[in-house]
């Protein structure tokens, strides 16, 4: 084979998608592989539709373990965790609770904080770059509580995010009632965050960002990659049996991308966490914002498709089968939100998210081979970050090595 030539990216969702056009946009020969249609297999076509700007934590955080233990009890909890799987995931969970608290925490809003800011103008340029501008709106999110108590203990977070550049309007019982008049009467109050964003439908926005990266003439090849080998001439991707050599490769495999890393000789601790939504194409109410049941670990976003509700994690392993129980307990707890929903023709998903323990994802150079890269670990944030993502990458790629520092996976490789 002769040398490699262009780039390679494994991995055809919100963020690989995202980056092939920012990379062919600037002249880069580019091809996208995944065993799937672009965003049809990872979680991206099956989101809530969120740009949260303002969610600048980690997942762990002081008082997490109560916290879970409770979640865990309730059936109607937003975490689930299968036990047999839990050997496995032992090492995960111990990195993710060492996260929740003292510099460990701080350094991953820091990191956290470096995407989330400026992140819906980042997903505006991108948008508006690739011809999707109308699929993205500036809205601001509503965050409910059941009660006045739970309301009140989430004020030390709003105030930390507002003194980071996060402003938010607290809401009463009434003034909730007035924005979103489908909603329950039984929530306290609420708050109004503004640094937010809404698309008009995710898989329309993965199709538009592909569309566009061909346009500027990348390619696509959909198979099932089996490998990545690094050579002196290049850097192979093994599909199907068939080699195809690049000057540069970037995993962007969402749930798979450890499994490359581990093969090529690194740790990346990316595991699955599954997510369960229902979608009600004619839902018969109107809602307004996007939706955040803070003590229900679920959202809701009136979408294209419909209005969706969903969240949750599941812990059960990257090949473990999705339990439509769990879709039927959506559906009673959607109803209990919206006492109008009209429950008819519901549209079912399940997927899995690639999490990290410390929530911040890796977006970085290889620390075994410079010719490989990495955009994956997103957790519920691929399409949030997916444009600061793009313009990260593309900075890391042309020499900039400062701009991608908190992303590194030298983290888990030290």
């Amino acid at each position: 084979m002769t040398t490699g030539d262009g780039v390679a990216i494994v991995g055809a969702g919100i963020v690989g998608t995202a980056l092939a056009f920012r990379l062919a946009e600037r002249g880069e020969a580019v091809t996208l592989f995944d065993a799937g249609a672009p965003g049809t297999l990872g979680p991206s076509r099956g989101n809530a539709g969120h740009i949260a700007a303002s969610d600048i934590f980690p997942l762990s955080h002081p008082g997490i373990t109560l916290e879970a233990l409770g979640m865990l009890a309730n059936p109607n909890g937003p975490l689930k965790i299968d036990p047999r799987y839990l050997p496995t995931l032992a090492p995960w969970l111990a990195t993710f609770l060492r996260t929740g608290s003292g510099e460990r925490f701080e350094a991953a809003t820091r990191a956290i904080s470096l995407l989330c800011d400026g992140t819906v103008a980042a997903t505006e340029r991108l948008f508006a770059d690739a011809g999707i501008a109308n699929c993205l709106r500036r809205v601001p999110a509503l965050y409910v509580y059941d009660s006045a108590g739970s309301l009140d203990a989430a004020g030390a977070g709003w105030r930390r995010k507002a003194a980071a550049g996060h402003p938010s309007t607290p809401v009463n019982q009434d003034q909730l009632r007035e924005l979103e008049p489908a909603l329950s009467h039984a929530f306290a109050g609420g708050v109004l965050s503004h640094h937010w964003g809404q698309v008009s439908d995710p898989k329309a926005v993965v199709d538009g960002l592909y569309e566009a990266a061909r346009g500027h003439g990348a390619g696509f090849r959909q198979a099932r990659v089996e490998a990545i080998v690094p050579s002196e001439t290049g850097v192979a991707v093994r599909a199907e049996g068939r080699d195809q050599r690049f000057a540069r490769v970037v995993v962007a495999a969402g749930v798979r991308s450890g499994d490359f890393a581990a093969r090529l000789g690194e740790k990346l601790p990316v595991t699955a966490e599954g997510g369960y939504n229902v979608t009600y194409p004619s839902p018969f109410i109107a809602v307004n914002h996007p939706l955040v049941f803070a003590d229900h670990g679920m959202v809701s976003t009136s979408l294209r498709p419909g209005l969706r509700i969903g969240g949750w994690a599941e812990y059960a392993g990257p090949d473990a089968p999705f339990r439509p129980a769990y879709h039927d307990r959506i559906a009673r707890i959607a109803k209990r939100f919206f006492p109008r929903l009209d429950p008819r023709d519901q549209i079912r998903w399940a997927g899995r998210r690639p999490s990290m323990p410390d929530s911040t994802p890796v977006i970085s150079r290889s620390s075994v081979d410079p010719r490989l890269f990495y955009a994956t670990g997103h957790g519920h944030y691929g399409l949030t970050w997916s444009a600061r993502t793009a313009e990260i990458m593309t900075a890391l790629m042309e020499g900039d090595e400062a701009a991608a520092a908190p992303f590194s996976i030298r983290r888990f490789n030290r």
